[in-house]
């Protein structure tokens, strides 16, 4: 997802993969921020723009998620996915800025601290 700073107008990307795939926009758009005014389209300079604090939020909240899915991945490998389901069963609803903590938490408890 390529990204327009509005303040500093410098260039940013987001990227979480997942088997191949960037679906970083998927998951920005999922959570409204592509429609509540966190980020408009420039269908001219073909970038989404947003204020540098979003962009912060966003980038961190992404990182997050990249680093959870890419640890879920290997526990799956290590342990199993039926294992590994159980624990996400285990796991309640966070806001998106807090899931990936708490989620880790949980893997920590039942596979020990990454």
């Amino acid at each position: 997802m390529n990204i327009l700073i509005k303040e500093t107008r410098a260039a940013q990307s987001l990227e979480l993969m997942k088997n191949g795939v960037n679906w970083v926009v998927d998951l920005i758009g999922n959570y409204g921020a592509l429609n509540d005014g966190q980020f408009t389209y420039d269908a001219d300079l073909n970038v989404y723009v947003c204020d540098q604090d979003t962009f912060n939020w966003w980038a961190k909240v992404v990182a997050d998620k990249q680093a959870l899915d890419d640890r879920l991945a290997q526990l799956r490998e290590e342990h199993g996915s039926d294992a590994v389901e159980a624990v996400l069963g285990r796991v309640g609803d966070y806001d998106l800025e807090d899931e990936a903590a708490y989620v880790n938490k949980y893997l920590d408890e039942e596979f020990g601290a990454a």
